[in-house]
């Protein structure tokens, strides 16, 4: 059985939303307190390696590590932030659990490379109290 072209556009959309920039406008994910969320980030094969992480954007575009994987010898860090690496797979996943509002806001995961992060992805995280009613 043929692709038809509707088949395509969550692939291309899978395709632009993997490959990460600063530039591009990051996913809305909306999630209600006591949740968790998890993002999955990808990564070329030759990166396997690398340090993944995962922090939270501030002003002027600087990024606080909130975790990063492997540890190499630093102690467990907040247990509310989990990074499970598949390298057979090419990607990452993070998972923040027990979402509160004041956890609302950018995120991006990225790769650890010298003294700079290579941004996969950025996610905006809307974080509410009570209930989403669709519109």
């Amino acid at each position: 059985m043929a692709w038809e072209a509707p088949h395509l556009l969550p692939l291309v959309l899978l395709v632009l939303l993997a490959s990460g920039s600063w530039e591009q406008e990051p996913l809305l994910l909306q999630k209600l307190e006591g949740e968790e969320v998890s993002v999955r980030c990808d990564y070329p094969p030759q990166n396997s390696s690398k340090t993944k992480t995962w922090c939270r954007i501030i002003e002027g575009n600087t990024c606080t590590l909130l975790v990063n994987n492997p540890r190499l010898g630093e102690e467990p860090g907040n247990p509310r932030y989990i990074i499970r690496d598949y390298p057979g797979q090419g990607y990452f996943t993070v998972t923040m659990s027990a979402l509160a509002e004041k956890d609302s806001g950018l995120y991006s995961c990225g790769l650890h490379e010298s003294s700079r992060i290579n941004v996969l992805r950025t996610i905006s995280l809307a974080v509410s109290r009570g209930e989403f009613f669709p519109l």
